[in-house]
């Protein structure tokens, strides 16, 4: 049995870089981003309502210059 949770980081995207950047740059950004995202997900997941967490799904949403992504958790109950 599973217990399941979301957690959710945030980044922010720069519009004027956006408006001029190629898709390679694009990319680079983003991945830049949600490696950040990444990061602080991971040491925040030992303490998040208790720990014991690991992530089996994420999304990615952007709502103007605003990079979302979250994450579905689950852990043993």
């Amino acid at each position: 049995m599973y217990e399941y949770s979301v957690m959710v980081k945030t980044a922010d995207l720069k519009p004027e870089a956006l408006a001029t950047a190629t898709k390679d740059e694009l990319s680079k950004g983003i991945g830049g981003a949600l490696g950040g995202a990444i990061s602080e997900l991971s040491e925040g997941m030992d303490t998040f309502q208790g720990g014991g967490w690991e992530i089996i799904s994420h999304q990615l949403t952007t709502f103007e210059h605003h990079l979302f992504a979250s994450f579905l958790l689950r852990r043993q109950k």
